[in-house]
């Protein structure tokens, strides 16, 4: 069946200044673009507040749906210049593989004349993608150096001031200084640390009392609760090097997601200071040996705690994700202790969660595989195909689609989920459960007992995970 083009146009927009393209002027040179050739416009990716450096289009919020689900609707992306699509000749090379694999789909600016189609048109775009990726590293480098600069001089950066501290202004700059306030309280606890008392039922005292915590002091505290102090939080306070006055920044922690806090030197290894310690050395230096006194007899946690079904399983009480947790307890003989419970990472008493806590194996794992059984277990496992246009014709119709038309195909592997589920491994189980969206909230036996949140189009989520 002939017809005209279907467009998707694609939006961009990482800052909006005096010097960018707003998103509007953007759609409508691209609508224009179409026009005059005769495209329908089938919908638009508005992806705002978005770097084409950092983010590729397949993980857009908008950009991705389309490109994951809605695949079939359109024939060629438009958008108002490459860069506005992509700044890495990777993304640019991955993205052409893509519209190959898709029915042979077109990328197309608006402004710049090149044709996708093409082994010229491809060239062209690779090397505009070039220096469209030059200039984004020269701007990157620009910021680092910028950032650099800022580290090394005894001004502070402009972020909420670190806890313990104020910020004041002097020759159009910000520095620290001490907040008689919240200084206090970080001595406090530091005190409190050092006689041997937890950290939690110091955070629970200061809950009790009223103490801000610091997202209520920095006005940043958005979960409508007043003094919630969390342990980590505290810690976190307690052990940075900020609090002797140092300047300092972040740095990455091998194997973890997150980053710490080390001291910065300037060009000759020399610490910065930028303010008056909030505590003296020894005292900081004995508040680090009572928090790692504290600690387990045998170490910290592993780096990557393996949880069993994490990302699908709940709390029934606040909704986070439930953790293996794994503690280990010295025995009169010498040796050790070993018990795991997955549980809420919620503080214990915290007004927040109530903070359940579950066996692995009896009371998540095998209810829970059997449960999921039950419910979806008779559901066949399939595969999602892209079928083109030109490979459909000559098909008979069927309800989803007419012959001729662009479709997902679901191809059935010969299996139910049952049956693929039987001998499957914890980890891959977990890995089928979060492909396909089906989350578990989790709840006690006297609670009501777990409950399965299943997604109307959980086994369509699967198959495209599915080779």
């Amino acid at each position: 069946m002939d017809r005209s083009p279907r467009a998707l146009i694609a939006v961009r927009l990482t800052n909006h200044t005096e010097s960018t393209t707003s998103p509007e002027r953007q759609l409508e040179q691209c609508e224009s673009f179409c026009e005059l050739r005769g495209w329908e416009v089938i919908g638009a990716a508005r992806d705002l507040s978005v770097s084409a450096t950092a983010v590729p289009p397949w993980k857009r919020p908008e950009l991705s749906r389309w490109l994951d689900d809605r695949a079939p609707e359109f024939d060629v992306i438009v958008f108002w210049r490459l860069d506005r699509f992509v700044r890495r000749v990777g993304d640019l090379h991955r993205m052409i593989e893509w519209s190959a694999s898709h029915g042979g789909k077109g990328l197309v600016s608006a402004t710049e004349p090149f044709d996708l189609t093409t082994s010229e048109g491809k060239a062209t775009a690779t090397l505009i993608a070039t220096f469209a990726q030059m200039e984004a590293q020269a701007a990157a480098e620009r910021v680092v150096s910028s950032r650099a600069h800022l580290l090394m001089s005894t001004r502070w950066g402009g972020s909420s001031p670190p806890f313990g501290y104020r910020t004041y202004a002097k020759d159009g700059a910000r520095y620290l200084e001490i907040n008689p306030e919240t200084a206090e309280i970080v001595r406090e606890a530091a005190r409190r640390v050092i006689g041997g008392e937890p950290v939690n039922a110091i955070c629970r005292d200061f809950e009790v009392r009223g103490v801000p915590a610091p997202a209520d002091t920095y006005r940043q505290n958005k979960s409508g609760k007043d003094f919630i102090w969390y342990p980590r939080t505290l810690k976190g306070i307690l052990t940075s090097p900020t609090l002797l006055g140092w300047k300092t920044r972040s740095q990455d922690v091998p194997g973890k997601k997150y980053k710490k806090r080390v001291l910065a030197h300037d060009p000759d290894g020399r610490p910065i200071r930028v303010a008056e310690a909030v505590l003296d050395q020894d005292v900081f230096d004995d508040v680090q040996k009572a928090l790692a006194n504290a600690a387990s007899p045998v170490g910290r946690r592993p780096a990557t705690p393996r949880t069993p079904l994490l990302n699908v399983i709940k709390c029934g009480g606040c909704g986070k994700n439930l953790q293996l947790h794994t503690s280990r307890k010295r025995r009169k003989d010498g040796t050790f202790r070993v018990t795991e419970k997955i549980r809420c990472l919620s503080r214990v008493g915290s007004p927040a969660c109530p903070g359940y806590v579950f066996l692995p194996d009896e009371e998540i794992i095998a209810p829970l595989r059997h449960m999921l059984v039950q419910a979806v277990g008779e559901t066949p496992v399939a595969r999602r195909v892209y079928v083109h246009r030109t490979e459909s014709k000559g098909e008979a119709a069927d309800s989803a689609h007419e012959a001729g038309e662009d479709h997902w195909r679901f191809v059935p592997l010969g299996a139910t989920l049952a049956e693929r589920w039987r001998n499957m491994g914890v980890t891959d189980f977990g890995k089928d459960l979060a492909h396909a969206g089906i989350t578990v909230r989790c709840h006690p036996r006297e609670h009501g007992g777990h409950v399965l949140e299943i997604p109307e189009d959980f086994h369509q989520r699967l198959a495209k995970f599915l080779t």
